[in-house]
Parts: C-alpha cells; structure tokens; sequence
C-alpha cells in the first residue's frame, strides 16, 4: 500500500490486488480479474458499482446516482430546496441492472440508465467534465424533471482514487472528486435553478467494490468557498475503507492532502442534532448541522438496508499538509450513515 503516481492495474495478472491510492485516477478498474472474485461462487452478486454526484449552492442542493448491485440496478435523484426546506425525491428499481451501461473508468465512457420509454439518467465524460443528464417525469405529482450539468474536471485537480482491502479477500475502489465547478440548469415542472461557476460546486463518487454481504459506513462531504477566497474541499468517511490508506482527504486550490483515519459523533437516535467530525490531529475540525434528512429503509428478508442521507452545512476547520488551519463557515453538503445487508 502507498501512494502511486503512475499508471497501474488494481488486479495482477496474477489475480492479486494492487492496494493503494493516486491523486489521479490511475488505476485499470479490472476489478473482475481478482482470484478471489473470480473464486466467488456469486460473485457477479456480490460486486457493488455506482455513479454518484451531487451539486450544491446556497439555495439547492440536487444528487443522481445510477448504482447496480448485480440483483438490482438502483435509479435515485432528489432535489433539495434550501430556501423553502422542501426536499423532492424518486427512485426506482430495475431488476437486474437490465438496460443499465457502466463507465469502465471515472474518466472514461458513459454510465447511463433507463426506465421505462421516458426515464432517463447519463453521466457522461466529455473533455470539459461529467456532463450529466436526467430525464424523470412525474418527478413532483405532475412535474417532470429535467437536469442538464456540467461538472468541471481540468486535468489539474487532483482527487483521491484508493483500492483498499476488505476482511474475507474482499476489497474496494472508489474516486472521490470534490470542488467541481459547475454549470447548467435543473428545472422541475415551470421552476429552474441555475448554477453558475461563480457559486455551484460538485462531488463525483465513482466506486466499485467486491464487498462483504454486510457494509456500513458513515460518510461527511462538502465544497466551498472561503472568506479569503480559496477553494475547499473535502471527503471523510469511517467504517469503510479504514483497513488501508482510506479515503480521507481535503482539497484546498486543486491539491489534495491524504489524511488518517476520522471519528463521527453524533446521535443515531436523534440524527438531526448537529454531528461532530474529528481527527485527534486536528487536521480535522468540523460540526455539521443538518438541515433534511432523506431516509430509505428497505427490509426483504436477507436484504436489508437502512440509509439517512443529510444535507446540512458544515463548519470548523481543516489543515492541509505545511499549512495553518483554514477556516470554512457554513459550506453546504452532505452527511450519510449507512447500513446495508446485499
């Protein structure tokens, strides 16, 4: 494990994995090359991949994914109105993932997914970025929904992609892109939000894992500005990933500082009470306050999950490597603690 700077395969030829992490995303995805998936008597069951982003201004907050879980693809978009705390959300299940295309690399190709004859999501990379697009009708009652985006992605902004090891032979990818510009339009029936480079930021979660059959994680992620006019970002996650070098880091100006591990505190029982995340450095200060919890819980047997996907605004401080701490204040993003058996 460690850090690599040049190009390399996560799988062997020999069927061993590649553990570690890039600023860049340079890791050949073959994850279905590794012995122990292949071994695995279920193992297109039990490979996990999806596409997540979301993006953020002061006034909205608005996320698409397209995951599939082998069994089942998961569509979901939810548009969250800040000044009015009205949050708008749909899902939707595909049996099989049948229709549902994957991206073989987070900066390569297409994800796209459709159901039925008018529902449609694509996150599509183009030089310029992720250029997303979801079609959702009867998205509120009557209303459709309509997103057309771009996310910024210059070659100079360094990201996090890390292979880590899981217990049992399993193991875990995932690229974490933070302080995405970002550029277009969502409208829902006759309302538009526009987001302008000037204030809209994104986060790409690009992951693929060969996972355990229980996975729970706790998740925190925001993109800002700050008073002194520098540009934050951060991903911080514990229960998932905390076996190897993690995906813990911050962002400051397009260049990435890997941090250890980070604790959550908070109250399960009273999850919109303000959350605290922490590293005993103090690389890592920050409360988080939220503002709408977005709940899923499902419950099929030996399929269970139970999900709170916050949005809030977070501040405190963050401390880059040979800086002094930086103050953010009142950035908006989002917070997840997840649980699920698949």
């Amino acid at each position: 494990m460690g850090e690599y700077t040049q190009p390399v395969l996560m799988v062997k030829g020999d069927g061993l994995v590649n553990f570690g992490w890039a600023r860049q995303p340079l890791f050949d995805v073959n994850m279905a090359a590794a012995t122990s998936v292949r071994r695995h008597i279920f193992h297109a069951w039990r490979l996990k991949r999806w596409e997540y982003f979301y993006v953020a201004t002061p006034i909205v907050f608005f996320a698409a994914q397209i995951a599939h879980l082998g069994y089942l693809a998961n569509l979901t978009a939810y548009l969250y109105d800040i000044e009015r705390n009205v949050l708008l959300e749909r899902t939707s299940n595909i049996p099989f993932g049948t229709g549902v295309v994957l991206a073989n690399h987070p900066r390569q190709g297409t994800t796209s997914a459709r159901a039925g004859t008018s529902k449609y999501l694509q996150f599509e990379m183009t030089p310029e970025g992720k250029h997303v697009t979801v079609d959702w009708p009867r998205f509120n009652g009557p209303q459709d929904l309509h997103a057309d985006l771009l996310l910024g992605w210059p070659e100079e902004l360094e990201s996090l992609s890390v292979v880590d090891p899981l217990r049992n032979g399993r193991f875990a990818y995932t690229t974490k892109v933070t302080c995405m510009p970002a550029m277009g339009a969502i409208r829902v029936g006759q309302e538009t939000w526009e987001c302008g480079r000037s204030e809209a930021l994104g986060e790409l979660d690009w992951s693929r894992g060969f996972l355990e059959s229980v996975t729970p994680w706790k998740w925190a992620t925001a993109s800002g500005r700050t008073r002194q006019g520098q540009t934050v970002g951060f991903n911080l996650c514990s229960g998932f990933h905390d076996r190897g070098d993690n995906e813990n880091a911050v962002v400051v100006d397009g260049h990435l500082t890997k941090l250890g591990l980070v604790s959550f505190t908070y109250d399960q029982a009273h999850i919109m009470q303000p959350w605290h995340v922490n590293r005993p450095d103090e690389r890592v200060d920050l409360s988080f306050v939220p503002m709408v919890d977005r709940q899923s819980y499902t419950d099929a047997g030996p399929l269970q999950s139970h999900i709170h996907q916050l949005v809030g605004r977070y501040s405190g401080t963050i401390m880059p490597e040979s800086s002094d701490p930086i103050a953010i204040t009142d950035f908006v993003g989002a917070a997840e603690d997840h649980y699920a058996r698949w």
